[in-house]
């Protein structure tokens, strides 16, 4: 499963609850907040989250999220991926997530994602935005 969604299941629990710290709900508005942002309020990618929000135990809102998130290429967004690290780190904070959330490692420099891992099942060297490093003339 991608990091995206891994940290969205295993937030929604604890984010429906009124017994886990305010900076972690407002870590997760955040990455929902961005994913309506860049596709859209109607968008397939925000409405698959809203969708296991709904039904957050169903496997297949799950499948269907994943699915979502492998078609718009969010792992690749910046500032998804930004939005997601903080989600992740407030996790870790709550000890919620288990390993899943454990194997998710998100290092952002400047417009460059390295080291995307998540659930033991996607890893991703590096992923490099914006302008080429390649200056010739």
């Amino acid at each position: 499963m991608d990091p995206i969604t891994t940290a969205i299941v295993a937030a929604l629990p604890a984010v429906s609850s009124d017994l886990v710290k305010s900076t972690l709900k407002d870590a997760y508005d955040g990455l929902k907040a961005i994913i309506r942002r860049k596709w859209g309020e109607a968008g397939h990618l925000p409405k698959a989250v809203e969708d296991l929000e709904a039904n957050p135990k169903s496997r297949g809102q799950v499948a269907i999220l994943a699915e979502k998130v492998a078609e718009t290429k969010a792992v690749e967004d910046t500032d998804v991926m930004q939005a997601l690290a903080k989600l992740v780190a407030e996790l870790k904070e709550a000890r919620i997530g288990g390993e899943a959330v454990a194997d998710i490692a998100v290092h952002i420099i400047g417009g460059t994602v390295q080291g995307v891992v998540g659930a033991r099942e996607v890893s991703i060297g590096s992923m490099n935005f914006g302008a080429s490093q390649d200056k010739r003339g």
